[in-house]
């Protein structure tokens, strides 16, 4: 039976009773956002108001964020990657493009070292190198030891303040006070310490290994002005089998709230060359 063009706000439950909040818009091949540490599906509204025009476009808020169950049990890379298998199962989705924003690439990647493929027909990486921690293939990356034990002592005792550093952090150029309010609500949804939990667990993740031979096709979108090393998404072209990278010189970590038209065109480029 065909879907019907409806709009769909609501909750999936996983397996432990988790309740998973997500929107659902537009009608035709999914493309399945992913978004990133402390964010929500908020964050893609431009993505979702536009690309419904073509696509079935599904958002989820990722346990702990936004308006998912705020649980302490399970905040790991792992466990929102099994989360999605159940989630795109219940959707019924058996075939699906991935858009995964920072954390939601590991997502991702996470998701195709524990299921393959599992019909996911192509990934959109969004300025997200294969991982946040230090070492010698990124040397440049961005956390260090120091760096993560300040900023999870922050969370845990200031972490309104860190937040309103962070979103600035975020972007080329300062963001509106509107679009300030809003990003910081969402950022601040989590208890302090689901938030530092989730910090700490992202932070030490490393996806190199998955990298090689990755079976689905990658499209890697990075900002020129962002504080993700240059050096870490190239490593996504020159491991995969089958990636490009595309450079928003202007832009910062939101590349895709920056400059929204370009980057809604190239991921409908990406999607639409994908074969069925």
């Amino acid at each position: 039976m065909a879907r019907q063009a409806e709009e769909v706000t609501g909750t999936v439950t996983v397996s432990d009773g988790v309740h998973l909040h997500y929107v659902d818009r537009g009608q035709g091949p999914v493309l399945l956002l992913v978004h990133g540490m402390w964010g929500s599906s908020r964050f893609f509204a431009r993505q979702i108001g536009s690309l419904r025009n073509r696509y079935r476009v599904i958002a989820p808020d990722l346990r702990g964020h936004g308006r998912s169950s705020m649980t302490l049990s399970d905040q790991a890379v792992p466990c929102y990657a099994r989360d999605m298998r159940q989630f795109l199962r219940k959707l019924g989705v058996e075939s699906f493009v991935a858009v995964g924003w920072s954390m939601g690439a590991f997502v991702c990647w996470d998701y195709v070292r524990q299921f393959g493929p599992a019909g996911m027909r192509g990934l959109v990486v969004i300025d997200q190198p294969p991982s946040d921690w230090q070492s010698e293939q990124i040397p440049d990356a961005l956390i260090s030891h120091e760096t993560l034990r300040l900023w999870h002592y922050r969370l845990l005792t200031e972490r309104n303040a860190l937040i309103r550093e962070i979103v600035p952090m975020m972007f080329a150029k300062q963001p509106s006070p509107e679009d300030m309010v809003w990003m910081f609500d969402e950022m601040t949804r989590a208890p302090e310490a689901v938030a530092a939990a989730i910090l700490v667990d992202q932070s030490l993740r490393e996806y190199q290994d998955v990298l090689k031979d990755f079976p689905v096709p990658t499209l890697v979108c990075g900002g020129g002005r962002s504080a993700q090393p240059r050096e870490g998404l190239e490593l996504i072209v020159k491991c995969a089998a089958n990636a490009s990278l595309s450079i928003f010189e202007d832009c910062g970590h939101c590349l895709f709230i920056e400059n929204p038209d370009r980057f809604n065109s190239e991921v409908d480029r990406f999607a639409s060359a994908l074969p069925e």
